[in-house]
């Protein structure tokens, strides 16, 4: 699964994140942000977690437990020279969060007194028993640097922030890029053409449930922002995404597996039908997995039934 902050600088994306300045110091539950309610409520649960924390500065991955330098693979997104560090409670996982949160690029500007100048992920592994097999997921949690018009941040007249603000610029033209592409069913999705894209890649196009936050600042002289920022989220709203668990003990668990995905993939048709949107190649990509699903799930009933009747003999 994923969760992407996104929106104008100074709109409140680290807000949502993460809190008002001073939570990762003294977590408040009536005003944490989601990293900290998502990670606190996975660690209640009886799964082990493993954090990784990094950030995308100028096309450069910055792992943020270390300082170090890291990647991502091009061919799948994966992280690569990146620490993942084991965390048994929120107080663990508050505590790899303030380390990392020192080494953040933050700077003061026009529009934002501590302004993000990289996007930030938190990365969450997974791992739980079910019986006999090991289930592993992963959840990134992502707050993105935010667009900004040179002119209204001051940026023109530093070049180290002219030069953050257009590598943030790009990363979030060539997100809108894939989005788009994925949108409009095209064979070409651009995601090799940035670190963050790269980064994505399953969350954007693969099997994972991803949610859009957009941020909005209300001032009127913010308006066209604002409208781009909602833009991007309905385009984000036309994606859909396939979460599928790998593998089933058995085939009733098969058969509740499928049935949860028709029933997903019925909801985000019915979505973009009353959007008016049920012409574009992503609703007919839609129809065609819910004739594959309801073609297997026919398959997997008479396998049922066979067993059935073997066993009654």
């Amino acid at each position: 699964a994923c969760v992407l902050c996104y929106g104008q600088t100074g709109s409140g994306k680290t807000h949502t994140a993460f809190g008002p300045p001073g939570a990762l110091e003294a977590s408040d539950d009536a005003t944490d942000g989601l990293v900290i309610r998502t990670l606190r409520d996975l660690l209640r649960a009886d799964v082990s977690v493993a954090l990784q924390y990094l950030e995308i500065y100028n096309e450069t991955v910055v792992d943020l437990l270390t300082g170090e330098p890291c990647d991502v693979r091009r061919d799948n997104g994966e992280l690569t020279g990146c620490v993942e560090a084991e965390v048994g409670s929120t107080d663990d996982a508050l505590r790899l969060l303030r380390a990392g949160s020192v080494r953040k690029r933050f700077a003061a500007t026009q529009m934002n007194a501590r302004s993000s100048r990289a996007h930030s992920v938190v990365v969450a592994r997974v791992r739980q028993s079910r019986g006999d097999q090991i289930l592993e997921s992963t959840l990134q949690l992502v707050d993105l640097a935010g667009s900004e018009r040179i002119y209204k941040s001051g940026a023109i007249k530093d070049a180290t922030r002219c030069g953050e603000a257009v590598a943030i610029n790009g990363s979030l033209m060539v997100l809108g890029k894939v989005i788009a592409a994925l949108v409009e069913g095209r064979a070409h999705v651009p995601y090799l053409e940035s670190k963050l894209s790269c980064l994505l890649r399953a969350a954007l196009g693969g099997a994972s449930r991803t949610t859009a936050v957009v941020c909005c600042r209300r001032r009127h002289d913010h308006a066209d922002e604002t409208l781009q920022a909602l833009r991007f989220g309905k385009r984000c709203a036309l994606v859909t995404n396939f979460a599928e668990q790998v593998a089933a003990s058995s085939a009733a668990d098969a058969l509740k597996t499928i049935d949860a995905t028709i029933a997903q993939s019925e909801q985000s048709l019915a979505g973009l039908r009353d959007r008016g949107s049920g012409n574009l190649a992503t609703a007919k990509t839609l129809q065609d997995r819910l004739a594959q699903m309801r073609t297997r799930r026919r398959a997997i009933t008479d396998v049922v039934r066979r067993e059935a009747r073997v066993a009654e003999a």
